[in-house]
């Protein structure tokens, strides 16, 4: 089995345990005899912990490999996802699962580095869109299995059984060589180096304002929806549903996309598909409209996105691992941002302010990557004769 296909079903794993107790948690709070409240925190304590290792182990892989840091993760990964499915105690689970949440955010970001170090940049996106496809797939499995198997088994059983899943491919993880990725320590580039780029600051900042302005704005589309149109919660489910119905659509189409339109243009598109579908949930138009918007709006998304992961794997040649790995904070911070901004405006009542903000905001971001300047690895650190470094541009 290729490098690639390992980590793209270790990603699907992961993805899936990013969501998956969200429709179990009652289940589980009462098998741990506490409040939902209470054991909410693991969730809380996951995402925490998730974020903050990006800016660790990127770095790390620079040094020691894409490879070998994924699967030591992905095995400490799998033994705490057991070792929380056998929890007698909520604070037992909530201190495993923030120990999973720091061990599975190897996993995602380095695949994508994996990426950016193996496919040539003109074939990259189309490989973004399938791995686009390959997280939208694992989060819709895990919010209509998750509570399926929670129901008719147990919670328990469906942690051990993806832990133990996991285990296949980072078996065969274990029988490959391990290369260092990226050039010596002395010529990489460093945070700062990065941190004064021109070029990477731009798309730190546009993943920054994606994650605020998309992710922040969809938290509260399922309330909106129930307030809106008077659905249930399996209703609107379904409706949200439809935006990584959106994503998957965008990914299997990528290299028919990529074969008609620039990358330029697809963030363009991009930007305006996600920002119209926020500015028409204005209108006070029937439930159709909304489910349209969600598919459009998880099209758009992945027209905008593997745009910025595109460039955000291109920012540095030196240190690849690093250069994503705040690529992938800012979209974190982005996205918790967000969410606590608009929560503003939606204990106000203010959706529609929400919807303008968010819509004009996305495209404004889609026009402003559109028009980008491309290509950040064409700034690279070399070691000149005397053994020091230098600054090439090209």
């Amino acid at each position: 089995m290729s490098p690639l296909l390992l980590l793209f079903i270790l990603t699907f794993l992961v993805s899936v345990d990013v969501r998956i107790l969200a429709p179990v948690l009652p289940s589980i709070s009462q098998s741990l005899g506490s409040s939902p409240g209470t054991v909410g925190l693991a969730m809380t304590t996951y995402s925490l912990a998730y974020g903050a290792g990006q800016l660790f182990y990127g770095p790390l892989s620079d040094r020691l490999g894409r490879i070998a840091v994924v699967r030591a993760a992905g095995v400490g990964f799998s033994i705490c996802t057991i070792l929380s499915a056998l929890s007698v105690t909520p604070w037992q689970f909530i201190l495993l699962r923030l120990l999973a949440g720091a061990l599975a955010g190897a996993v995602i970001p380095l695949t994508l580095v994996y990426i950016g170090d193996t496919v040539e940049y003109d074939r990259r996106q189309v490989m973004l869109g399938r791995f686009a496809v390959i997280t939208s797939t694992a989060l819709a499995f895990s919010a209509s299995i998750g509570g399926m198997i929670s129901h008719f088994i147990s919670w328990r059983w469906m942690l051990l059984g993806y832990a133990v899943v996991a285990f296949l491919p980072l078996g065969f993880m274990w029988r490959l060589e391990v290369k260092r990725a990226g050039a010596g320590e002395a010529c990489a580039d460093r945070f700062g180096d990065l941190l004064r780029n021109p070029y990477a600051l731009f798309v730190y900042g546009g993943v920054f304002l994606e994650g605020f302005l998309q992710w922040g704005g969809l938290t509260y589309l399922g309330a909106f929806a129930t307030q809106r149109f008077g659905l249930d919660q399996f209703m609107v489910g379904l409706l949200i549903a439809l935006f990584g119905i959106g994503m998957m659509a965008g990914g299997l189409l990528m290299d028919r996309l990529r074969r008609l339109f620039s990358e330029n243009l697809l963030a363009l598109a991009g930007g305006i598909l996600m920002g119209a579908s926020f500015l028409v949930l204005i209108l006070r138009l029937p439930p159709p409209v909304f489910a349209v918007a969600m598919f459009v709006m998880g099209l758009g998304y992945v027209c905008l996105h593997t745009t910025l992961q595109l460039r955000g794997t291109d920012i540095s040649a030196t240190a690849r691992g690093k250069a994503f790995s705040l690529f992938a904070f800012s979209l974190f911070l982005g996205l918790s941002t967000g969410s606590a901004a608009f929560g503003q405006l939606v204990d106000a009542g203010r959706y529609d302010a929400l919807f303008v903000i968010a819509g004009a905001g996305l495209a404004a971001v889609g026009l402003a990557t559109a028009f980008a300047p491309q290509h950040g690895s064409s700034r690279r650190r070399m070691r000149a004769d005397d053994g020091t470094c230098i600054i090439q541009q090209s």
